[in-house]
């Protein structure tokens, strides 16, 4: 019989038990078990143990004699000499001691035999427990046979009618005795359905005392011992399920995945293709065999296999829910989709497949569809903050500007002081050119995660568009500080360095980023606008007109060639390079007021050149600039008058300027030169 001794019994003395046992008390003495003795996690025994099978998830001080097998479970505490024929030690034992392999334990007869030859042992335990008296067999044959010859002096029909009777009675009493091994069997599946494999070990143990032909039996201690990751044993036990009943492709299923687990991918894929074929319609031998497959590496063959599988059984969920992995990673997102959608028609409420799919439908560009799976998994999971970011960054990836936000603001709901949710909402504000809240955001987020480069990046940028130069400034070098190499940060940095008048700085900033990413154009021409500042113009129109000759229609780099050209002095190739922009951005005004003005300085084009700045005048009347640019074209022509009156409202507009005070008094006292004729 099994014996439990539950928690918070105290026992002293010696301790004698026959069958399994389950120990949760306290004990100060020693144990004796013919079985399975299993320290629980409240157990504790100070003294030594002799026992069959031996298992501790308690604590136990003293040396363990075990003839077949010591397990060590994790949690338990064994100060202590072990001797044992196999030694397993889950992670998170303690042992403290040495371990000496014994011989093979004797077989079951010769325990039995030497379990009936233990000494008599009454009265051992301090608390009074009375141990059951030995009883010999009663004298009940002779009685019973007595009985039975009362029954040939009754009638006939009295005797049918009650050996019926009798009959029937013992039916319904022996079909579920409590001594039945079904009953062991059952509890051990039971037990195993509930992940408590100790305890599903020691009902099938019980239930091996009583019978040996149960193929469900094996199988079952099979299974105790697979959870446990404890394959050898439970490749003896499936093996042995499976010699008893080979016609149960299940069994050798079992046997498969736990050579599998051993690594044995040979003796695996064997049972495998055993379990085929001996039933070929079984719809779940092809699905394990697929897994088997992916497991190799054999993809194609994996599909296969599942594919097969559904054949058989249309409503195999796991399969297709398999099928549907595989050619998400193989890049088949179609057929992908496909399998989880019909998985979803029965699994309506499964939040994680929801997401799964409303991913690959973004990267399937199907927005609508991809809303809806991604909103219902969030549904089905209100409160999971991971889900509501994750939902909120997909959708940001692929453009979905307005649910991105949404989601992210449904986040800081849950958890408003979170920097990742801060940091996602900031972007999403700042994509949809939201500034101001943006750069609260992350104020927001740098003030509580100061250590985020990214945040700070983020923030520096946003303070550069506000015009917040030295702020701006500050943050980026921060960022920088807590992330060296980051390109773009040293991009953004250079940019407001150029903004403050620090050309030199800015050049050292963007020349980190351009090493960086050396094939980043816009990284580049910031570079070349640094270089010009610090009068390093043949390096820089260099390097502009290497990226003019691989982009052709690169309107920043042609313009930013003429500008060069223009502080070279070289007017003719500046005009050249003007002229493309111009055909490239029509209405642009700093290109037609550039073009005006190299018109002026060449004195070509005259007419056309004031055409040109009337038009950018008209649309922006209060810059002094491009007044200054029509005051240079009207003395060129030699309309000094107008040209003093056009001057003359530059410098009202800008008082401070030198260089339009410099301009009247060359209008007033210098004769322009003549016109000249444009040679192309």
């Amino acid at each position: 019989m099994d014996s439990y001794f539950e928690k918070g019994i105290t026992l002293e003395g010696t301790l004698w038990v026959k069958g399994n046992v389950h120990f949760g008390a306290h004990l100060k003495g020693e144990v004796y078990s013919d079985d399975h003795l299993v320290i629980g996690s409240s157990g504790y025994v100070k003294g030594d143990i002799r026992s069959y099978d031996f298992s501790n998830a308690g604590k136990v001080e003293g040396n363990i004699f075990s003839e077949n097998k010591t397990a060590l479970l994790r949690g338990g505490a064994l100060t202590g000499n072990i001797s044992t024929y196999q030694l397993v030690v889950d992670e998170g034992a303690d042992f403290g001691g040495r371990c000496k392999m014994v011989d093979a334990p004797v077989d079951q007869k010769g325990r039995e035999a030497k379990a009936e030859k233990r000494p008599n042992t009454n009265n051992r335990l301090k608390l009074g427990t009375k141990l059951e008296s030995e009883v010999g067999p009663k004298p009940i044959m002779a009685a019973k046979y007595g009985q039975l010859m009362l029954l040939s002096k009754l009638p006939k029909i009295a005797r049918i009618f009650l050996i019926g009777f009798v009959l029937i009675a013992s039916f319904i009493f022996f079909k579920s005795k409590p001594g039945d091994p079904k009953n062991s069997i059952k509890a051990g599946y039971d037990l195993l359905g509930e992940g408590r494999y100790e305890e599903a070990e020691i009902a099938f143990r019980n239930a091996l005392k009583k019978t040996r032909n149960s193929s469900e039996l094996y199988a079952g201690l099979g299974e105790t011992f697979f959870q446990r990751r404890l394959y050898g044993d439970a490749v003896s036990y499936f093996k042995r399920s499976s010699e008893m009943k080979p016609a149960n492709a299940s069994y050798k299923i079992s046997l498969a995945k736990a050579y599998q687990s051993l690594g044995q991918l040979k003796d695996a894929e064997k049972y495998f293709q055993l379990a085929i074929d001996t039933n070929p319609q079984r719809a779940n031998s092809f699905y394990h065999y697929g897994l088997f497959m992916e497991e190799k590496g054999e993809i194609q063959n994996a599909i296969s296999s599942h594919r097969k599988a559904l054949e058989l059984d249309n409503s195999l969920d796991k399969a297709r829910y398999s099928l549907g992995k595989l050619f998400e990673e193989t890049g088949r997102l179609d057929d992908a989709i496909a399998e989880y959608t019909f998985v979803l028609k029965h699994d309506a409420n499964n939040a994680a497949l929801h997401l799964t799919l409303g991913k690959l439908l973004l990267n399937s560009n199907n927005s609508s569809k991809a809303a809806f799976h991604l909103n219902k998994a969030v549904g089905l999971m209100p409160q999971n903050f991971q889900v509501r970011v994750n939902v909120a960054e997909m959708m940001m990836e692929k453009g979905m500007l307005d649910q991105s936000l949404a989601s992210y603001e449904k986040a800081a709901d849950i958890k408003p002081n979170d920097p990742e949710v801060l940091s996602g909402l900031g972007k999403a504000y700042f994509e949809k050119n939201n500034l101001d809240e943006a750069l609260k955001t992350y104020q927001k987020a740098v003030k509580i995660n100061p250590e985020s480069a990214e945040n700070q990046y983020q923030l520096g940028r946003l303070l550069a568009l506000a015009k917040q130069f030295k702020n701006a400034r500050e943050a980026l070098e921060t960022a920088l500080s807590l992330r060296n190499n980051h390109a773009p940060t040293s991009y953004e940095l250079g940019r407001v360095l150029l903004a403050e008048s620090k050309p030199v700085e800015a050049e050292g900033a963007l020349s980190k980023a351009v090493i960086g990413e050396g094939d980043n154009v816009a990284y580049l021409l910031a570079l070349t606008d640094a270089q010009v500042k610090n009068k390093k113009y043949d390096v820089a129109l260099n390097a502009l007109l290497k990226i003019v000759n691989t982009e052709t229609n690169n309107l920043r780099a042609i313009f930013s060639v003429c500008n060069v050209y223009s502080k070279k002095r070289f007017y003719t190739a500046a005009i050249d390079f003007c002229e493309r922009a111009l055909n490239l951005s029509p209405k642009g005004p700093d290109i037609m007021n550039r073009l005006a003005w190299l018109y002026a300085k060449k004195r070509v084009k005259l007419d056309r050149g004031i055409e040109l700045i009337k038009v950018v005048t008209q649309a922006h009347p209060n810059s002094a600039k491009y007044i200054d640019t029509l005051s240079e074209l009207l003395y060129a022509k030699g309309d000094i008058g107008a040209a003093i009156e056009s001057i003359s409202e530059a410098i009202r507009l800008d008082p401070e300027n030198s260089y339009y005070k410099q301009q009247i008094w060359k209008f007033k006292n210098v004769a322009p030169e003549p016109p000249q004729t444009f040679e192309d």
